[in-house]
Parts: C-alpha cells; sequence; structure tokens
C-alpha cells in the first residue's frame, strides 16, 4: 500500500514517522491514555450517562480495558450486533468479495465486524482520534493485521483519487447524523442534514469506486430523498432497497442499500433438519435483528 495508506498495526508508529504534525495533534491522548476507555467508571459528561449504561452494546469486548472512544463516539458508533448483522449481510450477497470500503470510520464498529470476514478493510476518516481508535479496538478483536487505514475528508479524497487504485467490493458508511438533535425532527432531510455532504454528491462519489453501497442512516430518513437519488444517479428503473434495523424493540436506524447483488439477495430457506453449513454463520438472520426490507421504485 505505500504511504497512501496506515496499516492499523502500525498506525500510531507510522503516523508519528511519516507525519510528525499530524502525529503532534494525538500525541498527548496517546501518551496519557486518555481515549482508553475504562469500563467501569461512569463517564464525567451526565450527557454520556445513558450511553455508557449500554456500553457493552458497542463493543462487547469493552470490559477488557483496550477500547478506545472520544467522547463524539459514545452515540455515533454502530451497536455491536448490528454492525454484525450488517457484515454478514455483506457476505451472503457477495461471497467472493475481498475488500469493503468503510467511510467515516469513526471508532471502528463496522470496519472490526467487517475485517472479521473479508481479507481487507478500508477504514476512512478525518480524526486522527478516531483512527487511533478503530485501531486500537481492531487490534482488541484481532483483525487490526487486516485494517488499512486513511485519513482525510472524504469528498477530498474522492476527487483526489485516493482510492482510484483499489478494488472495492463494498462500500459502507454510516455519515455523521448531527449528533442526537436528529431525533427532533420528524423527517430527517437527507440533502441538508446529512454530514458532510448531502445525500446526492455523497453517493456520486460512491458510485465512482463500487455499484454495491449502503449507508446506515437515521430512522426518519426522508424516503422520498432516497428514491429521487436513486433515480436521478442510476436511471429510471434502479432499486433501493432499505431495511429498517430493530435492537431489544427499538429502532435504531435504517441501511439503504444499492447494488443488484445486495438488492436482489434473498436467504436460503431455513431447514431445522438439516446440520448446518459451515457457510451459515455469515447467512443475515431476522432472529438476530429484527428488521422489515422495503423496495423503493424509483
Amino acid at each position: 500500500m505505500g504511504k497512501r495508506f496506515y496499516h492499523a498495526r502500525h498506525f500510531a508508529h507510522s503516523l508519528k514517522k511519516r507525519s510528525p504534525r499530524r502525529y503532534a495533534r494525538v500525541a498527548g491522548p496517546i501518551r496519557d491514555g486518555s481515549l482508553r476507555i475504562a469500563s467501569h467508571s461512569r463517564p464525567a459528561d451526565p450527557q454520556l450517562a445513558k450511553y455508557w449504561r449500554f456500553r457493552r452494546n458497542l463493543f462487547s469486548l469493552i470490559d477488557g480495558g483496550g477500547i478506545h472512544m472520544t467522547h463524539e463516539l459514545w452515540f455515533s458508533v454502530t451497536p455491536e450486533e448490528i454492525a454484525a448483522f450488517l457484515a454478514r449481510f455483506v457476505r451472503a450477497c457477495l461471497p467472493e468479495a475481498r475488500v469493503v470500503l468503510d467511510v467515516f470510520c469513526g471508532g471502528g464498529g463496522n470496519t472490526i465486524q467487517f475485517a472479521k470476514l473479508f481479507p481487507r478493510v478500508y477504514g476512512v476518516d478525518f480524526s486522527l482520534e478516531h483512527l487511533y481508535c478503530t485501531a486500537q479496538n481492531a487490534a482488541v478483536y484481532g483483525v487490526d493485521d487486516r485494517v488499512w487505514l486513511k485519513y482525510g475528508r472524504w469528498e477530498q479524497l474522492s476527487r483526489g483519487g485516493a482510492f482510484d487504485a483499489v478494488s472495492v467490493d463494498c462500500i459502507f458508511a454510516s455519515p455523521p447524523w448531527g449528533g442526537p438533535n436528529y431525533l427532533n425532527l420528524e423527517v430527517y432531510d437527507l440533502e441538508q442534514h446529512l454530514q458532510p455532504v448531502g445525500i446526492t454528491s455523497l453517493l456520486k462519489s460512491m458510485f465512482r469506486l463500487s455499484k454495491n453501497v449502503i449507508l446506515f442512516l437515521p430512522r426518519n430518513s426522508d424516503l422520498k430523498q432516497l428514491a429521487r437519488v436513486t433515480r436521478e444517479l442510476l436511471g429510471p428503473e434502479a432499486k433501493c432497497k432499505v431495511l429498517y434495523v430493530k435492537m431489544n424493540a427499538h429502532l435504531k436506524g435504517l441501511a439503504a442499500i444499492w447494488g443488484d447483488a445486495l438488492v436482489n439477495y434473498e436467504p436460503a430457506p431455513e431447514q431445522p433438519e438439516a446440520p448446518p453449513a459451515e457457510e451459515s454463520a455469515h447467512e443475515p438472520s431476522n432472529r438476530d435483528i429484527p428488521a422489515s426490507f422495503y423496495d423503493i421504485d424509483a
């Protein structure tokens, strides 16, 4: 990968060697360990109390003392069970896939689960602290050898062709929703509120690299906008499939899905009398995450 990407296993060392100025911006938290989560110590910020109560939903291994998170990551990391479900879904739809790109990787919740099932996963984020957290958390789960990290703003990296030489089988992204305040909106405008760019610009940049794209979006997202952007970018016959994802009977968000292999996937019918095949661990199951599928005919 040359100097274009940082291997997760050597992230801090490589950053310090190749970009001392960038390293200086994260040297303090690295030295003092302030990003390391002490699972049994409640965060000082009372706004994080409810997220701390469900900390094991974010990372099942958080009690081991190796998980790292920033303040923002407490409310932006995809819960592990959902991340694992989405990774299994992609593996079931794309059994020959080898490379997944996780844009806005944050603390690595999705990156880790993809790395469990795919040989190579790229994570992109504009926060060096987040990339450091991803590297550390991937090590906790033993998948840091499969993870490569890229620092920068996605829209700039995309325009600059940072991934043009990479054969990407699927792109996943959970773009910033603007914090917990998104719940105050009756309908979430995907052009106005999605960060750092609206849905049209975001998808246009991703479809340049792969036809298989999954966005994890707020549960109150405007479905009409998804239909419109699908029609505009992919043509009048294109489809977007929407998966509403629940955990513990609570709706957590929706996954908007593009790409024929992903949209048209149907799980094999269950056969209880037959012994489970080895591949069955990769099959998504609605018993794990109750969910509903909806096709948006653009």
